[in-house]
C-alpha cells in the first residue's frame, strides 16, 4: 500500500509539472477549463481503486496509475481557468445584481469609460491592506468556551495565551472579517464566532497581491471546543497551551500543522481535509489513538502500532492517565504525526 501511494504522488506531481510547463511554453492549444468536467471520472476510478486494492487484485496499479493522471488534469484546468481570460479571478456574488453587467458591451462611449474607472477604483482598493483587532474580555467564571473560525484562502495562525477571552488580529487586502459573542443564559458558556463577513465582492487579482492572514490567541483557563474550517492556505495552529476537549478541523488543499497539548485529560480530535498536507504533534505522555480513512493517503505513523481496522495507538497507550482520540478523514492527502 506504501509503494502504491508512493507511485501515485511521483506521478502526480510529475504530471502536474508537465502540464504547467507545457501550457507556459505554449505547447498544448487546449480548452482548459473543459478539463473540470472530468470530475466524475475521479470518483470512478477512485471507487474501481479501493475495490480492487482491497480485494488485492493486480488491476488495481493500472487504476493508480490513471487516477494518478486524471486528478491533476482535472485540478489543472480548475487553476487554468481564469489565467486564460487574463488574470486570476476571484469572485464572491450573494445576489443577482451583477447580472447586468453582461450586457454593458452594448452601451455607448461614456457608459464605457465610468466602467472603466469603476474597474480601476476596485483594483485599487484591493491592494489596500486593511488591519482590524478584535477582543473579548475574560470573565472570571468562565470554566467552558466554545471557538468557531471560518476562513477562505489565507494563512490563519493560532498561538501564544493572552489575558483576554480572545484577542484576534486579522490582516487583508479583500473583504473583512466578523466576530460575535454569545453567552448562554444558563450555563454562561461564550461561543465564539470568527468569520468572514458576507460582503458582496467581485474581484480581479492580476498582480497576484492577495493577503489574507489571521492571528488568534485565547485564554488558558477554560476547557475549549473548536470548530475551524478553512479553505486553501496555511493553518499553523500551535494549540499546546490550551485544554482542548473537542476539536474539529475541516480544510480544503491546505498545509497545517497542528500541535496539541496534554492538559485536558480527554482530547476528541477530528481532522476532515481534502488535497492538504498535514502534521499533527501529540505529547508522549499523552496516549493517542488513531482512527484513518481515506483511500489516498499518505500516512507516516512511525511511532504508532497498528491495530487493526485502519486504527493505530501509541506505545503505553492502555496505561496513559491522559488519552486523545485523533479521527482523521482524508482526500487526497499526507497525513503525519509526531510525538514531542
Amino acid at each position: 500500500m506504501q509503494r502504491r501511494n508512493g507511485l501515485f504522488w511521483g506521478i502526480f506531481l510529475l504530471t502536474f509539472g508537465v502540464l504547467f510547463l507545457a501550457r507556459r511554453a505554449g505547447w498544448l492549444d487546449v480548452n482548459w477549463h473543459s478539463l473540470v468536467d472530468l470530475w466524475p471520472v475521479l470518483l470512478i476510478l477512485a471507487g474501481v481503486n479501493l475495490i480492487l486494492e482491497r480485494r488485492g487484485n493486480p488491476a488495481a496499479f493500472v487504476t493508480t496509475v490513471m487516477l494518478a493522471v486524471a486528478v491533476p488534469t482535472t485540478l489543472f484546468g480548475f487553476f487554468a481557468h481564469d489565467r486564460d481570460r487574463d488574470g486570476f479571478g476571484i469572485h464572491w456574488n450573494q445576489d443577482d445584481d451583477n447580472n447586468d453587467d453582461a450586457n454593458e458591451s452594448s452601451r455607448d462611449d461614456d457608459d464605457d469609460n465610468e466602467s472603466d474607472y469603476r474597474s480601476e477604483r476596485e483594483q485599487r482598493k484591493s491592494t489596500t491592506v486593511q488591519t482590524n483587532t478584535f477582543t473579548e474580555s475574560m470573565e472570571a467564571d468562565t470554566r467552558e468556551a466554545v471557538f468557531k473560525m471560518a476562513g477562505g484562502a489565507g494563512r490563519f495562525v493560532i498561538s501564544d495565551p493572552t489575558s483576554e477571552l480572545i484577542k484576534a488580529d486579522t490582516r487583508q487586502n479583500i473583504g473583512s472579517y466578523s466576530m460575535s459573542v454569545d453567552r448562554d443564559a444558563v450555563t454562561h458558556i461564550p461561543t465564539i464566532e470568527l468569520k468572514p463577513k458576507d460582503d458582496n465582492q467581485d474581484f480581479n487579482l492580476k498582480d497576484g497581491k492577495f493577503e489574507n492572514r489571521v492571528d488568534v490567541h485565547l485564554n488558558q483557563n477554560p476547557a475549549w471546543t473548536m470548530d475551524i474550517a478553512l479553505g486553501a492556505g496555511q493553518g499553523d495552529l500551535d494549540l499546546s497551551a490550551y485544554a482542548v476537549k473537542n476539536l474539529k478541523l475541516a480544510a480544503g488543499a491546505a498545509d497545517l500543522d497542528l500541535k496539541l497539548g496534554s492538559k485536558a485529560d480527554m482530547s476528541d480530535v477530528k481532522l476532515e481535509v481534502g488535497a492538504a498536507s498535514v502534521t499533527v504533534h501529540v505529547p508522549k505522555e499523552v496516549g493517542c489513538r488513531i482512527k484513518k480513512d481515506g483511500a489516498l493517503n499518505i500516512e507516516h505513523l512511525d511511532e504508532f502500532t497498528e491495530v487493526g481496522g485502519g486504527e493505530f495507538e501509541s506505545p503505553g497507550y492502555d496505561a496513559a492517565k491522559k488519552k486523545m482520540l485523533i479521527r482523521f478523514d482524508g482526500g487526497i492527502s499526507s497525513f503525519k504525526v509526531v510525538r514531542y
